[in-house]
């Protein structure tokens, strides 16, 4: 039997309503195990908080998404107290799987309504209008996948011999790490973790609190409890082999490259050149029109988390340089994520500048298909992060096509080969001239893009295979 965690997507979907890389790395691979080695073979385990309880789950449900659900997810991680997003209020999305809360705010959403305090709704992007129209609609269905799912404790079903396959980041998570290493003593089962980087303790003046110690905590207990680790590349796997070098302690590395292909969102080309109107009008389905707004002019993309390992204050200074370029016909920029730790002197000089003069503009937590319209509609693409584990957003732009301007540190040149034009992320001189260089030579920007066109990109099932043939070998 293959148990593989999703510890760390019930506590992303709790809050969040569109996934990130990591979540997305979980789902892209177990959903393809599931298909590949049967439902009855594949059972999917997560950390009971409330029970305190290492608990598994039947995987069946989740051969028929094609896509990362967080209302499917909610309903079969929080049951009936799941609340779907269209069936959440607006400003409430983040407590839509905590019911205590939910009624909390929505009771005092309710007072500012009653007694007409705009003001108190517009700093949160929203209008007492907006609040009223909620209240009085109709309500949708509820999703119900949860009614055939079966739970039970790991520790009475898991076999010696069984695989414990962890996908996502679990550390710092209060009784897991003793629960898993009860279930090695006790129970025989192995346990393969898969390793997306070790930021915390390479770029420590990055991370908030002290994430950084409780990092370097898991890190050593899991060397406890794992019989061996999955590194996400080449660069994650030297970094992992220094750490056990310096603490003195020793497991098998396998090097299990993630995907360039990013096929999850539905595409927003216009596919039929004979129906021109009808066609442009569908492919616009699921686009909200603040989106499409940001596509009106050139413009280059910018995907991640927005904080400070990102990188976003250089690339912004190289862009405002850019700007002041005698005839250069400058593209915008755009950045699609969500605000992120220690960007202070980037949100500093956007608010200083007026977001560059209106250079810069913002699509906050876009969704798949929202994601999937920027990217087919860039220019190129740009990640100058100071250290990356694997940088999907640059497999991303090249799936659509897209080259981009890319770092040359870390993990980065694994994923951009000689497919995009590098920089030194540590000068805004470098960060300028690269993309000066695709912006006013679009002949060079089309060659690159020739060359993706013709270029066998790592896909999904690529790295399900590989994730495979590591687990039958051990």
């Amino acid at each position: 039997m293959y148990y593989f965690d999703m510890t760390d997507i019930l506590l992303y979907v709790e809050k969040e309503t569109t996934v990130s890389g990591i979540q997305r790395v979980s789902f892209e691979v177990i959903r393809r195990m599931v298909e590949r080695l049967g439902a009855e073979n594949v059972r999917l385990s997560y950390w009971d908080r409330l029970h305190r309880e290492y608990t598994a789950i039947d995987s069946g449900f989740m051969a028929d998404m094609d896509e990362f659900s967080p209302d499917i997810f909610g309903a079969v991680f929080f049951g009936k107290k799941a609340r779907a997003q269209n069936d959440a209020a607006p400003t409430l999305m983040r407590y839509r799987n905590r019911p205590l809360k939910y009624w909390f705010y929505s009771k005092v959403r309710t007072y500012h309504a009653v007694r007409g305090h705009e003001r108190y709704f517009a700093k949160m992007g929203s209008s007492i209008a907006e609040w009223t129209a909620f209240k009085t609609r109709k309500a949708p269905a509820r999703i119900d996948v949860v009614a055939d799912i079966r739970r039970e404790k790991v520790s009475e079903g898991v076999r010696p011999g069984d695989q414990l396959i962890i996908l996502g980041a679990i550390w710092n998570i209060d009784g897991l790490e003793p629960a898993l290493q009860r279930l090695k003593d006790n129970k025989g089962i192995k346990i393969y973790q898969l390793v997306h980087d070790l930021i915390p303790i390479i770029a420590a003046e990055h991370i908030a609190a002290d994430f950084s110690g409780e990092f370097y905590h898991w890190l050593l207990s899991s060397l406890g409890y794992c019989d061996g680790f999955i590194a996400n590349s080449q660069n994650t796997a030297r970094d992992l082999q220094r750490f056990m070098d310096e603490v003195g302690e020793q497991r098998p590395i396998d090097v299990v490259p993630l995907a360039q292909k990013f096929d999850v969102v539905h595409s927003n080309q216009v596919k039929d050149p004979t129906k021109p109107f009808k066609s442009r009008l569908n492919s616009l389905q699921g686009v909200d029109h603040s989106v499409l707004n940001l596509t009106k002019t050139p413009f280059v993309l910018v995907v991640g988390t927005m904080e400070s390992r990102k990188n976003i204050w250089r690339l912004a200074q190289a862009w405002q340089r850019l700007t002041l370029t005698p005839s250069l016909d400058v593209p915008k920029l755009v950045f699609a994520g969500k605000p992120g730790w220690y960007n202070d002197d980037f949100e500093a000089l956007m608010k200083a500048t007026g977001n560059l003069g209106g250079w810069v503009q913002f699509a906050k937590r876009p969704s798949d298909t929202e994601l999937g319209f920027l990217y087919e509609n860039c220019l190129f693409t740009a990640t100058v992060s100071v250290y990356e584990g694997w940088g999907l957003p640059i497999g991303e732009s090249l799936s659509f096509g897209k080259t981009a301007v890319v770092a040359d540190n870390s993990s980065m040149p694994e994923v951009g080969g000689d497919l995009v034009e590098y920089c030194d992320a540590h000068s805004i001189s470098s960060i300028y001239d690269a993309c000066h260089k695709l912006i006013a030579n679009p002949d060079h920007r089309r060659a690159l893009e020739r060359k993706i066109a013709g270029a066998s990109l790592r896909t999904w099932d690529d790295v399900t295979n590989d994730f495979l043939e590591a687990m039958v070998q051990e």
